[in-house]
């Protein structure tokens, strides 16, 4: 999510991940949009909010190209108008149609167009005010509907019995299959203490489900600290908003105040927001002046990262926790502490978004989302679409979660020479 930086849809990844050809956006329907904790998938703006670009300019190359075909679109817009018994769209309808129709080919879920109407909603939810179910989805390419990628616990979706990887198919009775993310996450998010009944194919399972959830207001905490397994640090991170540095750098801080022999930092579950907080939050692990991201262009051109500040803790060790939900900011930062050798990953694969998203508004208040670059980690490993993969591989079932056990966590503990037997400290 370059300032003003958007991220991925908020409203998990086992063998569906596996199959989706593309993870979206580093977003939550809870809904605070295009932050995770939102609903939408949205992913890093490159640090510009542009207007509709000049079409006078853009006369060369495949542009011209397309504009010398375009009487035949016309030639066939016109018959259709004009000879077609029943019932038509609406001009603008069609012609937002006709565009996402393009942007269908590009096979990117991460470049994608927003009526006004929705463009607006996008614009309500960067603003922070959400009610929603309390879970973060995207679109997953293969069944072509809503996808939960993580809901959160203790919240109205997780709950009400939804997990992560559920396929919502139907939103209130009626289906979603086929529509687009956006206006899907409309129909789920709503006042708190309303209900909305969402039907679900669980691919283990036979036969669609029917779960009712009422919606509330999500709140969750932008950073954790404790100490955990006798005396070590554990910090946990939800977002990457913009405070996030500062306070990862204040937690930290005060958490070796206390001597740990060793720190815990937690992105499980956190799908990213600000690329400079990404910068920041390593700069707290990381040597000054060390990389941390390369963001590369379709024109060849590139951008390196690196850390602007003293870290916090240079030697102390790190076990960074991740998952199926852990994305974009995330990921970034977990690569490089990765790829630096500063610390390890312990957990599942994370979710794999690494592209940049341009929104550009059009004439008519329309958004035009365009992916314009992608991350590499400092060792040049992509991280769109592959996600990163843990040092030690720890599988957190929803059985753990519901009887209350962090498998995850343990390890950590236990690798860090740490008793998990003991209880944490606030």
């Amino acid at each position: 999510m370059i300032e003003p930086e958007l991220n991925s849809r908020a409203v998990g990844a086992s063998n569906s991940t596996r199959m989706r050809p593309l993870l979206i956006t580093c977003l939550s329907i809870v809904v605070a949009g295009l932050l995770f904790v939102g609903g939408l998938g949205i992913g890093f703006a490159a640090g510009k909010w542009s207007d509709a670009p000049d079409a006078t300019a853009q006369d060369e190359g495949a542009a011209a190209s397309l504009r010398a075909r375009f009487p035949l679109f016309w030639e066939a817009i016109d018959i259709l108008y004009r000879d077609f018994y029943g019932e038509l769209p609406a001009s603008d309808e069609a012609t937002y149609a006709a565009i996402r129709g393009v942007l269908s080919q590009v096979e990117d879920p991460n470049t994608s167009f927003m009526s006004p109407d929705e463009a607006e909603f996008f614009r309500t939810n960067l603003q922070g005010s959400f009610e929603g179910i309390g879970a973060r989805v995207d679109w997953d390419m293969n069944f072509d509907t809503v996808r939960i990628v993580e809901p959160f616990e203790n919240q109205p979706a997780w709950e009400a019995g939804i997990r992560r990887d559920d396929l919502i198919t139907h939103i209130d009775g009626k289906e979603i299959i086929g529509t687009d993310l956006t206006s899907a996450i409309e129909k789920i998010r709503g006042p708190k203490g309303t209900s909305v009944v969402l039907t679900i194919v669980r691919l283990t399972e036979e036969q669609p489900f029917d779960v009712e959830v009422v919606r509330d207001r999500i709140e969750i905490p932008t950073i954790e600290a404790e100490t955990v397994g006798g005396d070590i640090a554990y910090v946990k991170l939800n977002t990457f908003n913009e405070n996030a540095g500062q306070l990862v750098r204040n937690a930290v801080t005060a958490a070796l105040e206390q001597q740990p022999s060793a720190l815990i930092f937690d992105l499980r579950g956190n799908p990213g927001g600000l690329l400079r907080q990404a910068v920041e939050v390593a700069s707290v692990f990381l040597p000054k002046g060390e990389k941390v991201l390369i963001e590369r262009f379709a024109d060849g051109k590139q951008d390196v990262y690196r850390t602007e500040e003293d870290p916090v803790m240079s030697d102390l060790p790190i076990i960074v926790l991740v998952n199926e939900g852990s994305a974009s900011a995330s990921e970034i930062v977990a690569g490089a502490i990765q790829d630096m050798k500063r610390g390890q990953l312990v957990g599942a694969t994370t979710y794999g978004k690494g592209s940049v998203q341009l929104p550009q508004t059009l004439s008519d208040g329309s958004i035009l989302r365009v992916t314009v670059a992608r991350w590499f980690t400092p060792n040049d490993r992509t991280i769109d679409g592959a996600g990163l993969a843990p040092d030690v591989a720890v599988e957190l079932t929803d059985e753990d979660r519901q009887a209350q056990r962090d498998p995850q966590l343990v390890k950590a503990i236990e690798l860090l020479g740490g008793d998990p037997a003991l209880p944490p400290v606030q």
